[in-house]
């Protein structure tokens, strides 16, 4: 009997080498179990990835370090709506092969350098695969394999507002109610 690598597994292994993407394990063997299609909503993201693939969502011990290093050169009395906007565009502007925000964008600048200290710490940032309609694939942390959604959930955390996901669900169960959603329409 041949041993045949999964499609699926061949393309991870050339993500983690083109752009350094360690796609989860568990979504490896999900994949590998269900035999979907190229145009799977689900299973496409990993076929058609480039920058605009990833959205970030901070933690609150990053927003604070941002906090506390831009009162540290605008003083305690600073207006934060200026940062505020930066950290709203820099969620979608995250590099995955850097590790980094736009770097040719300047507005970036400061929010990459608090992101190196906060790395430092051993901590990280929530980093997800868009997959539309404000579901995300979560590719790190103690959810990673998991979807997250994000439609009007936010924190405020040092007077800075921000996204977070919620109502996180295991992606087979959601491959699997596909099935039954394709099911009833057939």
């Amino acid at each position: 009997m041949e041993n045949t690598t999964h499609p699926f597994e061949e393309r991870c292994k050339l993500l983690k080498e083109e752009i350094g993407l360690e796609v989860p394990l568990l979504v490896i063997e999900t994949f590998k179990r269900y035999d979907l299609p190229k145009n799977n909503y689900f299973y496409s993201i990993f076929w058609h990835v480039d920058n605009d693939s990833f959205i970030i969502f901070y933690t609150e011990p990053f927003i604070e370090l941002v906090v506390t290093r831009y009162k540290e050169i605008h003083g305690q009395n600073a207006d934060l709506a200026k940062l505020s906007e930066q950290l709203d565009d820099a969620v979608y502007e995250y590099r995955i092969k850097e590790n980094c925000f736009d770097r040719t964008n300047p507005d970036f600048e400061f929010i990459n350098k608090c992101y190196e200290e906060f790395k430092k710490t051993g901590e990280e940032l929530i980093i997800t695969m868009d997959l539309g309609d404000h579901d995300n694939l979560v590719i790190n942390k103690e959810e990673k394999g998991n979807i997250g959604y994000n439609l009007s959930t936010y924190k405020t955390t040092t007077g800075i507002q921000y996204k977070y996901l919620t109502h996180f669900k295991p992606l087979p169960e959601l491959i699997r109610g596909s099935f039954g959603w394709q099911e009833k329409i057939l």
